[in-house]
């Protein structure tokens, strides 16, 4: 059945190109599904998913995983060798709507060194690397490097239908507490009203080293900035229970990249008294100081969550070192992530 859908697939595409009398422009080359059959076609563009080929003056969409493996290293090329702009032009051709898997195709930075030329990241990944972090997260034991890579990158996203090239959007990022990423489906309106993108990168799991997932959400940040035009002052990291800790790690460790950040039911310790808390290698300064002055910092829970005594304790620590910080106290409200309603109570908190 599989391989009759793939043979109607190219050979439905085959007609529409047949059916089209334009004429075509630039340069043409030969296409070739992972059955043999081949066509001539201009490449146009790809999300990754799908590759847009253009004949006789007909785009034509295409599952990239049907393409030969030639075919797909060609495009893969094209987005490596595509030149880069300062001009708000990127995002043409780019999707709306909710994508379950969107490919995290190439880093943020190309080597390791690089994402740690800010002073906060540099002192978070010496301080993993030495082993100075909570004795909890146990699965950072081995090398740095192993815990810092990862392989086939995806995450979930949702932009806007209303998303338009020449306007940016803002970022909503949310680092999951599972490698599946979460929907949150019912967040959907508030990304809409509030003209902000959604993205969750998959493979975050509290099971995973906490310097992959730090990653892992810089690099899915990467990938939506390079496929649709983004407001670099509107850009939260979130994050539920283990990945609300490393939304706000994210936060310290990149202030260049993030305005904000909101945990979703869970408390972040601040370092002092001769521990690190949920910071490896910061300061308070560090957080609240300079590189952090005007950005802001929230926690959403109930007295329903397991952790909420233990947030109304950091709560009253974060705002006693004068810290931008909000603790929104949701009655009844368990070991979940945030309400729409109070999702976009945080995010217009933080400017949005």
């Amino acid at each position: 059945m599989t391989l009759l859908l793939m043979k109607f697939d190219f050979l439905r595409m085959l007609l529409a190109i047949a059916m089209s009398t334009h004429a075509t422009a630039g340069e043409i080359r030969k296409w070739t599904n992972n059955e043999g059959k081949v066509i001539n076609a201009e490449f146009v563009s790809s999300d990754g998913s799908e590759v847009t080929l253009l004949m006789n003056g007909k785009e034509i969409k295409y599952a990239l995983n049907k393409l030969s493996v030639a075919d797909r290293e060609f495009v893969s090329k094209q987005a490596t060798d595509s030149p880069k702009t300062d001009k708000p032009t990127k995002g043409g051709n780019a999707k709306t709507g909710y994508m379950n898997h969107v490919e995290i195709r190439e880093p943020a930075y190309a080597t390791a060194k690089e994402y740690l030329e800010g002073a906060n990241a540099k002192a978070v990944y010496d301080a993993f690397a030495k082993g100075n972090f909570p004795k909890e997260w146990n699965e950072n034991k081995g090398p740095i490097e192993e815990m810092f890579s990862y392989e086939n990158g995806a995450m979930i996203v949702y932009v806007p239908a209303h998303y338009d090239p020449a306007k940016p959007m803002g970022v909503y990022l949310h680092v999951s507490a599972n490698d599946e990423g979460h929907e949150l489906i019912n967040c959907q309106p508030v990304m809409d009203r509030l003209s902000l993108i959604y993205a969750c990168p998959k493979g975050t799991s509290n099971k995973q080293p906490m310097m992959r997932r730090v990653k892992l959400a810089v690099d899915a940040l990467a990938a939506v900035k390079k496929q649709w035009n983004v407001d670099e002052k509107r850009v939260c990291v979130g994050g539920l229970s283990g990945g609300g800790h490393m939304a706000m790690l994210t936060h310290a460790m990149f202030p260049q990249w993030f305005r904000a950040s909101i945990s979703h039911a869970a408390q972040s310790y601040l370092p002092g008294n001769g521990g690190c808390g949920h910071f490896p290698g910061l300061a308070v300064r560090d957080i609240t100081g300079k590189d952090c002055k005007d950005h802001k910092w929230v926690v959403i829970s109930g007295d329903k969550d397991f952790n909420y005594k233990e947030i109304l304790k950091t709560s009253a620590e974060w705002k006693a070192e004068r810290a931008n910080y909000l603790f929104i106290d949701v009655p009844g409200m368990g070991h979940v992530n945030a309400s729409p309603e109070k999702l976009e109570e945080a995010l217009k908190w933080v400017g949005f």
